[in-house]
C-alpha cells in the first residue's frame, strides 16, 4: 500500500450563504494502492467529513465539497515526517513574525509542560 497528501477544497456556507465567502483548504492522509485508487478514494470519503450543524444562532452550517485539488505520494509517515511546507513572502516581516509568536504563546498556554525558552526567532 502507498500514501497520499490529498488536498480537499470546501466551501462553507452559513445560513443562507449571506456573507463573505469562506473555503477551506485540508490536507488529508489516503492509503491505497496507486494514484488512481488514492483520488477515487479521497473524492468518495469527501462528504463524509462534515456533517452539518447549527450554529449558535440557529443558522445551518454545511461545508460543500467542491473538489480534490491536489494529490502527492509521500513516504509512509513516520515521526516528524513532513506532510506539508508553506513558502512565505510577507510584506509585513514584523507583522508575520509576531502573528507567529502569537501562535506560539497560544501553543504555550496550552500545553504548558513545553519549553518556553525555545525561541522561534
Amino acid at each position: 500500500m502507498k500514501w497520499f497528501v490529498a488536498r480537499y477544497i470546501y466551501q462553507i456556507i452559513t445560513g443562507e450563504g449571506n456573507h463573505a465567502p469562506q473555503f477551506d483548504e485540508q490536507l488529508r492522509l489516503i492509503v491505497s494502492t496507486d494514484s488512481n485508487e488514492a483520488l477515487c478514494k479521497a473524492e468518495s470519503q469527501a462528504d463524509s467529513f462534515h456533517n452539518p450543524f447549527r450554529n449558535c444562532r440557529g443558522d445551518l452550517v454545511t461545508w460543500n465539497f467542491i473538489c480534490v485539488a491536489d494529490l502527492y505520494e509521500i513516504q509512509s509517515p513516520t515521526d516528524g515526517a513532513e506532510l506539508a511546507s508553506v513558502l512565505h513572502e510577507p510584506d509585513d516581516v514584523n507583522g508575520f513574525l509576531d502573528n507567529v509568536n502569537q501562535h506560539k504563546s497560544f501553543l504555550q498556554q496550552l500545553l504548558p509542560f513545553s519549553t518556553p525558552s525555545i525561541k522561534l526567532f
